[in-house]
């Protein structure tokens, strides 16, 4: 369940589609009336959280936890309820990187005294959402479906990070039945998702800052259940929201929903069915070889030249990553504002794994050029080094 645990790597891991598990966001910001050692402590938990070192960031939150501020008002309960909070996350990161069985128990014990302090409503939602993770990884399916299903976001509050957490659940909830190999309620799951998603975009539309994921694990999850024509109209309306702009009225041509195919078919296991979808998709550049949206076909090529990396075809990514190629070069002497260090800095490491080190060189020398502050500087130059 890798997209399930897909919050707890962008602020978790992996968390079930978007990121709301272990963003830090979830109480309010502590007032600076608190004791400057409690303050303290609790920033550099916080920090350690944030660089992954789960261990130390429990000692921290602990430490702060025996000191914190009594209540003098019952909404302060917030106080214990955030930092227990915290530390089961802690415990479940720990869990997920050790397979450490018993970590998992400490963070279920953790959240469970989180929740009994937790006074507001939508504070006890995300409790029950992380709850619920914690009881699926461990394999107890029915019991992480009884949180998620008790997950509620009012109607008047269906917006923003609310809404995330909304679909969140409903997701997680569909794939807690099929890990209890009930496929009928799972689409029931999974249709309530795409109803809630519908009903935002007609109430609200869409925020361009969020969503992206959830529709790639809501289209991954209709192939899971075999509902192939499902998935591809979840694909479509991925591509048209994020990825084209309806104001320009210029053609989808389908390369983000033909990446989307593939990659969810890989990441299932299913390889044949992957490289039929990127067969497809290589077809498609051919026919559309100048597309109205440069930006979505770089992403693509170098999605497409990293599964076939994936798939062991190295012949087919190196023909894929010369595409690419030429198309950074028009994006930069276009003069075009973006081209993207993450996709600089991941073509440069996988013709190291092709073992072209002149092509590397040219992709990392690319990155130093046009983004000199670029946090890959150091391992760029290390990388560079030892050509």
């Amino acid at each position: 369940m890798s997209v399930l645990i897909k919050v707890f790597n962008r602020c978790i891991v992996g968390v079930l589609t978007l990121g709301m598990l272990g963003c830090g966001c979830l109480f309010p910001s502590m007032p600076n009336t608190l004791p400057n050692v409690y303050v303290e402590l609790y920033s550099e938990a916080n920090n350690l959280k944030h660089i992954g070192k789960y261990s130390a960031a429990v000692e921290k939150y602990e430490q702060a936890f025996k000191i914190r501020p009594r209540p003098t008002k019952i909404i302060d309960v917030k106080f214990p309820a955030l930092l227990k909070y915290q530390i089961a996350f802690c415990y479940a990161k720990l869990a997920e990187a050790e397979g450490d069985a018993p970590l998992y128990t400490k963070a279920e014990a953790a959240i469970r005294e989180s929740y009994q302090t937790a006074i507001l409503p939508n504070h006890q939602a995300y409790i029950l959402y992380l709850w619920g993770y914690i009881l699926f990884k461990q394999g107890r399916y029915e019991e992480a479906s009884a949180k998620f299903k008790s997950i509620s976001v009012p109607r008047s509050k269906q917006y923003g990070e609310s809404a995330r957490l909304m679909w969140d659940s409903s997701y997680a909830l569909g794939k807690a039945y099929l890990g209890l190999d009930d496929e009928t309620a799972a689409r029931q799951a999974f249709r309530q998702l795409d109803s809630q998603i519908d009903a935002f975009l007609q109430d609200d539309g869409w925020p361009p800052t969020i969503g992206t994921d959830i529709l790639y694990a809501l289209g991954k999850a209709y192939l899971e259940l075999g509902d192939e024509t499902a998935a591809r109209r979840v694909f479509t309306m991925r591509e048209a929201l994020f990825y084209t702009d309806p104001e320009e009225n210029h053609p989808h041509t389908g390369d983000e929903v033909l990446y989307a195919f593939g990659k969810a078919y890989l990441e299932l296991g299913e390889e044949a069915a992957a490289r039929l979808a990127f067969t497809q998709l290589e077809a498609l550049i051919k026919t559309y070889p100048h597309p109205w949206y440069p930006y979505v076909r770089k992403e693509v090529l170098y999605g497409l030249g990293r599964a076939y990396l994936q798939l062991g075809e190295e012949a087919a990514a190196q023909r894929i990553f010369v595409q690419l190629e030429e198309l950074i070069k028009t994006y930069l002497q276009n003069g075009w504002p973006y081209v993207g260090t993450e996709v600089l800095y991941g073509l440069g490491k996988a013709y190291l794994e092709l073992g072209n080190k002149a092509a590397a060189r040219l992709a990392f020398t690319r990155l130093l050029k046009h983004y000199p502050n670029t946090s890959y500087k150091a391992e760029v130059k290390r990388l560079l080094k030892e050509q």
